[in-house]
């Protein structure tokens, strides 16, 4: 009697595991991430120089300086690293393997092969806020100079990744 009661409590295990099995077959693993286009408020919100408040939640600066607005992809192109705003020394810097960018993106020192990543940007017209593209980047061939990889200001400084404001 009792290894029929054994028998039987293996059976329902073996159903119940498969049931279980079947339930989560029916509710796929996905990774749900946010939007790669966003508002980032209007330009007015933003001064002159590095402003990182979106870093952690969108992966971004957005930089200001005499000419407008540009935003910058807070990705390393080493390895893909978050680096880091040191704004005494106005540099980006990796804290993985020590890439170091400048305010406008060029890389001034350490592994990486490519400047940093700007993002698409456009007004919106209808409430006036910036509106990021993260998915349309600009990505120029680099320079390699006694300074650094770098390409000409004015040659990136044009739409959709910069703003005249």
């Amino acid at each position: 009697m009792m290894s029929l009661g054994v028998g039987w409590g293996g059976i329902l295990a073996s159903l119940g595991g498969i049931g279980a099995g079947a339930l989560r077959f029916m509710v796929p693993s996905v990774l749900y991430e946010p939007p790669t286009i966003f508002k980032i408020g209007r330009p007015e919100v933003y001064g002159v120089g590095v402003d990182t408040k979106l870093k952690k939640e969108r992966q971004i600066w957005v930089v200001r300086n005499e000419r407008g607005i540009y935003v910058l992809v807070s990705i390393c192109r080493h390895l893909g690293c978050t680096p880091n705003w040191f704004g005494d020394q106005k540099l980006f810097r990796c804290p993985c393997h020590g890439s170091i960018y400048d305010t406008r993106g060029n890389v001034v020192g350490g592994p990486a092969p490519r400047t940093l990543w700007r993002a698409a940007i456009s007004i919106d017209p209808v409430d006036g806020q910036i509106i990021v593209d993260f998915s349309t980047r600009q990505d120029p061939d680099p320079k390699g100079t006694e300074e650094g990889l770098m390409v000409e200001e004015m040659s990136r400084e044009v739409e959709p990744y910069f703003l005249k404001v």
